[in-house]
């Protein structure tokens, strides 16, 4: 039994050394990578939203569309 383990683990271990040589082979390396920074002009107000857009008072706080009559007669 304790041959099992040892035996599996070098196995393991020349697994994982092998697949790492052969992924650093098809992997081409990283390049340097640069990154876009925001404006120091950002600011964090918000503004109120629209009253006549936005319903406070909704589940989904966006513009109410009624579809057809509504059950209203017109």
């Amino acid at each position: 039994m304790k041959q099992d383990i040892s035996t599996s683990v070098v196995v393991g271990i020349i697994g994982i050394v092998v697949a790492y040589f052969a992924f650093s082979f098809i992997l081409p390396a990283i390049d340097n990578v640069k990154f876009s920074v925001l404006n120091s002009d950002t600011s964090a107000n918000l503004e109120e939203p629209n009253k006549e857009v936005f319903n406070y008072r909704a589940v989904n706080p966006t513009v109410e569309v009624y579809i057809g009559n509504n059950g209203k007669n017109e």
